[in-house]
């Protein structure tokens, strides 16, 4: 199902699913809940909404058949947006990797990257993960890509990168239906998954 532009998309009201509660040893345990209705955008008059989650917790969204999907961001970080190509055009300052897991007990399908369905997003600023095509680290995370189908019961890893203005922000993923995933980013790299991204930051692949 190919989206409308993503300004139309995100200029609803979202919804954003259930969160993990966090146990001992970091394992995750989580209750799938209906869309709770949240407050403006993110990236629409730099409204941040209350209930955005942190790197490590865990959101519900559904796949393409409505079924429910878990979703943990696991780490970011930051690099010259700059590294490999000095002469890009590039409207942003720094490459940013985000690195995140998607598990169900059905398996599964979330999102393309025809349906712009993940973003950056800081007050009025916005950048869609698709929109990146030379960060440092391209080429060597294919085997990392976040369109792929979920094996059931088997967590997937994925990575996506954004060409943005300034560190900090919001992360957003969006499932098919219209529920919106987010996460607060901080200003300095943090968690783990960006790895196998990260590693190749001052080489061509």
């Amino acid at each position: 199902m190919k989206k409308a532009a993503s300004a139309a998309v995100l200029a609803m009201t979202i919804a954003v699913t259930g969160c993990s509660t966090v146990g001992g040893e970091g394992q995750k345990s989580v209750n799938f809940e209906p869309p709770v209705e949240a407050g403006q955008v993110p990236g629409e008059a730099g409204a941040v909404s209350s209930t955005a989650r942190e790197i490590g917790q865990t959101v519900t969204l559904r796949d393409d058949q409505g079924r429910p999907m878990q979703v943990t961001l696991t780490g970011i970080a930051y690099r010259d947006a700059f590294a490999k190509d000095k002469t890009l055009p590039l409207t942003g300052k720094y490459a940013l990797v985000v690195a995140f897991t998607k598990k169900s007990k059905t398996g599964g399908y979330l999102g393309s990257q025809m349906d712009n369905q993940i973003k950056w997003a800081r007050g009025p600023e916005m950048a869609e993960a698709m929109d990146y095509n030379d960060a440092p680290w391209e080429g060597c995370i294919d085997a990392f890509t976040p369109y792929d189908t979920v094996k059931p019961d088997e967590e997937y890893k994925a990575i996506a990168d954004f060409n943005v203005p300034a560190k900090g922000g919001i992360l957003l993923i969006e499932d098919h239906y219209g529920s919106i995933a987010v996460w607060k980013l901080p200003v300095a790299d943090a968690g783990t998954g960006t790895e196998p991204a990260t590693k190749f930051t001052t080489q061509n692949c």
